[in-house]
C-alpha cells in the first residue's frame, strides 16, 4: 500500500522511511506541509498518511482540516506524529481530521500496530463502499437484464426533463411491449422467456446512442429515453430500427421464434411536461400499436387519450356488468341446408348495459381479454349454454349441439380444460352436445401446443370446430394435424359469393378440402334465398345466419325448436 510521509526534520523522515520501507509499503515522502497537500490531491492519492503536527508554512492539523473538507477523492486514513502529549492538543488534532495519532518519540512496534489498524479500516471501507455500490445497483436495476428498473428510468427522465427545459430541448419517451410473450413464456417455460428477454435487450442496446436510456419497466415492457430530438421524424427512424432489430429469428430450445414488439411514443414538451404524464401517453400510443395488428410505431395524439379514457370506462362498466348479471347469452340454429333441420346452435353473449343498451360482443371481447375479465366471462357464457342446451333436452326437445366460442386468450391457459369439465359437471350435459369453436388464428400461434389441448378435448368427449375459417394464414392442408370435427367459412367470403369469383372459388375449395378430411362444413352469415341455393350446389352441409334468424334469447329459441313448419318453410323457401 502506499503511504505518505510527511516530516520536515530529515533524521526522523529518513527512520520512518526505512521501517515503512521495511514493512511493505510504497513510500512517497513531503518534506513540508504544502508538498504534502500536492501529494494529497494527486491522482495517485496515498491512502495513508504519516503527518508531523509541526511543520512549517502548513502543520498537520491544517492538512486534516483540508483533506477532510474536499468532498471528492478516496478517503485518507491520517495518523498524526506529534510531540505534544496534551490532552486537549490530542482532541484538537482528532476534531481537526486525524484519526490516530502517535507521540514522538514513537516505539516502533505500536507505530506498525496502528497502521495495520489503519488498514483494516481502510479494507472495512472499501468493503462498505463496494456493498453500497451493489445495493445501489440491485436497486436501481433489473436483475435479468442488467439494464435501468423503473425507478432509475424515472430518475432519469426527471432529470432530462429539467435540463430540457433550461435549454429548451426536446426529448422523447418511447414504451415498448413485446408481442405475444406469454405465449412463449406459457409454451417454453420461464428460464426460455428470460433468455429471450435478455436478447431483446442486448438487441434494444444496439440500435441506441450513448445518451439514451434503455431500462425495463418489468415482464416484456420496456422504455427508452431519447434525448435532444430534432423532431417526431427522429423518433421515427429509431423505432424503425428497433423494428428491423427485433425481426431477426431468435434461437430457443433449438427452433427460431420471432418476436415483435408495439411501440408507443410521447415527447416533451408537445405531449407533456412532466414524467408521469409522458410515460402515460406513450403507453396510451403503444396500446393503440397493439390495436392496428401489432409490430407497429404510433405517435400519441389527443384524440388517443380521449379513446383511452373511453375505454377505461368501458372497462369499469363491464366489471360492473359482471357483478350485477348483465350478461346475456342468446343463440343463434344451426340447420341443415338440405331439410332445413336444425342440428345445433350457437351461444353468443350479449351485453345489456343500463345506459348504452344492448352492446355487441366486438365492442368488449378484446377489452374483456386485455383485462383479464374474459375468464369469468367465458365461464358464464359456457356454463349457460351447457345448462341451457340440458333445459331443452329434459322439456323433450330433439338433442341438438351447442357451440361456445373460446378466445385466443382463453385457448393459451391450461385452466380451460378445468372449467369445459365443470360446466359439464353443473349441467349434466353429455360431452357430446358440446362444440367448442376456436378461430384458425387461434391455433396457428403455436400448433404443436393447439395439438395438445384439442387432443385433451376430444378425449373428453367435446367436438372441435374451426370459426372464421379462411381469414387466417394457414393452410387447408393444415387442418390435417388438427383433430377437429367442423369448419365454419367466414361471413366475409359468403357476402358475396354469388357475385365475386374469388369469393366463390375459396368456398369452393373450403367445402371440397374439407368434406375429403370428413369434416362438416357450415357456412355463417347467410342472409339471402341466392346465397343458400349457391351453398347447395357447392354441397355445403349446414348453416347459420339472419336467412333463418338472428340469435334470440332462450325462450325464442325454444320455440323456434319446437315449430316443425318453421323448418319446413326454411326448406321450402330454397
Amino acid at each position: 500500500m502506499r503511504i505518505l510521509i510527511a516530516e520536515d526534520d530529515p533524521v526522523s523522515r529518513k527512520l520512518l522511511q526505512a521501517l515503512l520501507v521495511k514493512w511493505g509499503y510504497e513510500v512517497v515522502v513531503a518534506c513540508d506541509g504544502e508538498e504534502a497537500w500536492r501529494y494529497l490531491q494527486s491522482e495517485d492519492t496515498p491512502k495513508l498518511a504519516v503527518i508531523d503536527w509541526m511543520m512549517p508554512g502548513m502543520d498537520g492539523v491544517q492538512i486534516c482540516r483540508k483533506v477532510r473538507e474536499r468532498k471528492d477523492g478516496p478517503y485518507i486514513y491520517i495518523l498524526l506524529l506529534t510531540a505534544k502529549n496534551q490532552k486537549e492538543d490530542i482532541i484538537r488534532g482528532i476534531g481537526a481530521g486525524a484519526d490516530d495519532y502517535i507521540t514522538k518519540p514513537f516505539d516502533s512496534n505500536e507505530l506498525n500496530a496502528r497502521l495495520r489498524a489503519g488498514r483494516r479500516i481502510l479494507d472495512l471501507q472499501a468493503e462498505l463502499i463496494s456493498t453500497r455500490e451493489s445495493l445501489r445497483v440491485q436497486a436501481t436495476h433489473d436483475p435479468l437484464t442488467g439494464l435501468p428498473n423503473r425507478l432509475l428510468f424515472s430518475d432519469r427522465l426527471t432529470q432530462f426533463l429539467a435540463r430540457a427545459k433550461r435549454q429548451s430541448s426536446s426529448i422523447a419517451v418511447m414504451y415498448l411491449d413485446l408481442d405475444r410473450f406469454k405465449i412463449i413464456n406459457d409454451t417454453l417455460g420461464h428460464n426460455y422467456g428470460d433468455i429471450l428477454l435478455q436478447e431483446v435487450a442486448d438487441r434494444l442496446s444496439s440500435c441506441l446512442r450513448q445518451s439514451d436510456t434503455l431500462a425495463r419497466m418489468g415482464g416484456d415492457e420496456f422504455t427508452v429515453i431519447l434525448t435532444d430530438i430534432a423532431d417526431s421524424e427522429d423518433t421515427s427512424v429509431v423505432a424503425k430500427k428497433i423494428m428491423n432489430v427485433l425481426s431477426a429469428p431468435v434461437n430457443l430450445d433449438g427452433r427460431d421464434y420471432f418476436i415483435t414488439a408495439s411501440i408507443g411514443i410521447s415527447i416533451y414538451p408537445s405531449d407533456g411536461i412532466d414524467a408521469e404524464t409522458l410515460v402515460k401517453n406513450a403507453d396510451t400510443a403503444m396500446y393503440h400499436s397493439k390495436e392496428l395488428g401489432r409490430n407497429k410505431y404510433s405517435l400519441y395524439t389527443e384524440s388517443l387519450h380521449s379513446t383511452a379514457m373511453e375505454m377505461m370506462i368501458l372497462e369499469n362498466s363491464l366489471r360492473k356488468g359482471l357483478e350485477n348479471k348483465e350478461f346475456l347469452v342468446h343463440y343463434q340454429p344451426s340447420v341443415e341446408i338440405y331439410s332445413g333441420k336444425i342440428l345445433g346452435a350457437e351461444a353468443l353473449v350479449r351485453w345489456e348495459h343500463p345506459e348504452y343498451g344492448m352492446v355487441q360482443p366486438a365492442q368488449f371481447i378484446q377489452l374483456a381479454e386485455e383485462t383479464g375479465l374474459i375468464d369469468p366471462l367465458s365461464e358464464y357464457v359456457l356454463n349457460a349454454a351447457c345448462t341451457a342446451n340440458k333445459r331443452w333436452q329434459e322439456m323433450g326437445l330433439e338433442p341438438i349441439t351447442m357451440s361456445v366460442n373460446i378466445s385466443a386468450k382463453q385457448f393459451e391457459q391450461k385452466k380451460l380444460l378445468e372449467m369445459v369439465q365443470n360446466a359439464l359437471a353443473l349441467s349434466g350435459l353429455e360431452p357430446e352436445y358440446l362444440v367448442l369453436e376456436l378461430t384458425e388464428s387461434a391455433l396457428m400461434q403455436d400448433p404443436t401446443a393447439a395439438v395438445d389441448i384439442l387432443l385433451a378435448l376430444k378425449s373428453m368427449g367435446v367436438r372441435i370446430s374451426v370459426d372464421d375459417f379462411g381469414t387466417g394464414y394457414s393452410s387447408l392442408s393444415y387442418l390435417k394435424r388438427f383433430p377437429i370435427d367442423a369448419v365454419k367459412i367466414d361471413r366475409s367470403f359468403i357476402k358475396d359469393i354469388t357475385t365475386n369469383p374469388d369469393d366463390a372459388a375459396i368456398a369452393g375449395a373450403v367445402v371440397a378440402m374439407a368434406h375429403s378430411l370428413k369434416l362438416t362444413v357450415i357456412a355463417e352469415g347467410v342472409e339471402t334465398l341466392e346465397q343458400l341455393e349457391f351453398l347447395r350446389t357447392l354441397k355445403c352441409d349446414q348453416m347459420q345466419g339472419y336467412f333463418i334468424t338472428p340469435p334470440v334469447p332462450s325462450d325464442d329459441m325454444i320455440h323456434i325448436m319446437k315449430n316443425v313448419d318453421y323448418q319446413f318453410n326454411v326448406n321450402k323457401a330454397a
